[in-house]
């Protein structure tokens, strides 16, 4: 479900072709909102849940308000709804340009239309490994032929407990028969 976030005075608008789209002023925010004071840094997520959105206030300063209403935790908002972030009010509307070309993001560059929600699950993948068609065992798994040797190798020929770096450390050597 294409949307976006119409200024309802001033700004660029915000497309939603995300899941989440991240407002704020740091710029690893989706849409990032320069033209006001009142904007925090990570200020709100808008994100599409079940094909409803829902306003997340990020623990802004300034707050989130929907249709006058603040944003104490997150809201549902729906199309036609005023969206005020900071300062800065929006109009939450369907985006007649999706089939069309691409909008950009608030002081973002274009980014690709956004596609329609499918209903459908996306298809299934071919497994990049086939599982071996030997037998496997329950204390070791991995595949184990009859043939395999699981004997313990022979000891390296250094006696148990001797200190094998020359330090001075605290090593108490076992005693050798």
């Amino acid at each position: 479900m294409p949307a976006v976030l119409v200024p309802i005075e001033q700004g660029k608008p915000i497309v939603l072709d995300k899941p989440i789209v991240l407002v704020g002023r740091h710029p690893d925010c989706d849409a990032v909102i320069l033209n006001s004071r009142k904007i925090s840094r990570k200020h709100c997520a808008v994100a599409l849940v079940n094909n409803h959105f829902v306003v997340r206030d990020l623990g802004s300063m300034n707050g989130v308000w929907v249709n006058g209403t603040r944003v104490e935790n997150q809201a549902p908002v729906g199309f036609g709804d005023e969206l005020m972030i900071g300062d800065v009010r929006f109009l939450l509307e369907a985006d007649k340009n999706a089939a069309g070309k691409p909008r950009a993001t608030a002081d973002k560059a274009p980014i690709s239309a956004a596609k329609p929600l499918s209903t459908e699950p996306p298809p299934r993948k071919k497994a990049l490994v086939t599982p071996p068609q030997s037998e496997l065992s329950m204390e070791f798994p991995v595949p184990i032929d009859d043939d395999d040797d699981f004997s313990v190798p022979p000891p390296s020929g250094k006696a148990v407990g001797m200190d094998t770096d020359g330090g001075d450390d605290e090593f108490i050597p076992v005693k050798e028969d």
